[in-house]
């Protein structure tokens, strides 16, 4: 029984994600370039690789240097 509920839970996430590409693929086909063109795409896409490469580097930096066992014993906190 669990083994059928495990397989009809992928099945619907499946479709799901299938019906969720296919919208977004279908909107961006279609809207795409209009909105490009409104919310100057060209000029946001350097913008968010920076931002996520800079928080990316961060949160490495934090994960090195900061492990997680020194926020449960710091007593200041």
């Amino acid at each position: 029984m669990m083994l059928f509920r495990t397989v009809v839970i992928w099945a619907v996430q499946a479709l799901l994600f299938c019906v969720g590409i296919g919208v977004a693929g279908l909107s961006a086909h279609l809207f795409g370039p209009i909105i490009a063109e409104t919310f100057s795409i060209h000029e946001l896409i350097p913008t968010a690789l920076i931002f996520f490469a800079v928080a990316a580097t961060l949160g490495w930096i934090g994960s090195r240097f900061l492990p997680e066992s020194w926020t449960y014993d710091n007593p200041l906190l």
